[in-house]
């Protein structure tokens, strides 16, 4: 029953929800059990029928208690207090994510033109490496290069916004990682994925959360083959 009771106190109130338990606890022990056990030791026999006595009672545990549960409704209040001031600091990161969201978006025409003309070059060379083609007529290192340049501020872009989703324990990692590319276009996502696989200074994403990414949006084994095939050819 007590495990029970703390767990519901936990779901309402978080991680306070233990020390609100003990407190109540205490307060009900030292507040109500023992001046109950005093009075009972001291005053013993039956129940008294004089509305006197009964009125002397009430102002005993009053005077007793009173102060016992004045002080845990106290604490309480700092708890609710601290709990609201925690969930305030999770709507401020909400809301600087979504800010970050809008600085993607405010650039989306050109990241859309820019990441298309990126992926094509990508689907271009795949396609032709599995057509077998002479390399003469597969897209140049240098082609390529140029047009993940262009890229560059994009990449960095969403790699800021992955590091402040890991910096901040009050957001999920893969839910709001999901939200972010949910902005995204396929091209978008997928240049993205090739830049994270491959590596970038300054960059730490491990490989569980690399496959997480990019499963949002495609197979991962078709993502590593397509990826075989570029790094022979990057």
């Amino acid at each position: 029953m007590m495990n029970n009771l703390h767990r519901r106190f936990s779901e309402s109130i978080g991680n306070s929800g233990k020390i609100f338990v003990w407190l109540i606890v205490i307060s009900l022990i030292f507040g109500l059990g023992v001046p109950l056990l005093v009075y009972a030791l001291v005053f013993r026999g039956g129940f008294s029928s004089d509305n006197a006595d009964w009125g002397n009672f009430g102002l005993y545990l009053a005077g007793i208690s009173g102060p016992f549960f004045s002080f845990a409704s106290f604490v309480g209040l700092m708890l609710t207090l601290n709990n609201s001031i925690k969930e305030k600091e999770d709507d401020d990161a909400q809301v600087l994510f979504f800010r970050y969201i809008d600085a993607v978006l405010k650039q989306n025409y050109q990241n859309t033109r820019d990441t298309a003309a990126l992926k094509k070059l990508y689907d271009d060379l795949c396609n032709a490496v599995k057509s077998g083609v002479a390399s003469a007529q597969l897209p140049t290192s240098k082609e390529i290069k140029e047009k993940q340049n262009r890229n560059v501020k994009f990449f960095l872009l969403i790699y800021a916004i992955i590091d402040y989703i890991k910096s901040t324990p009050k957001l999920d990692n893969m839910t709001y990682i999901t939200i972010l590319f949910s902005y995204l276009s396929y091209d978008e996502k997928f240049v993205f994925a090739v830049d994270m696989r491959r590596g970038r200074n300054g960059q730490n994403i491990n490989a569980k959360m690399q496959q997480s990414i990019v499963s949002t949006f495609m197979d991962y084994n078709d993502f590593c083959k397509r990826i075989d095939i570029l790094n022979k050819h990057l």
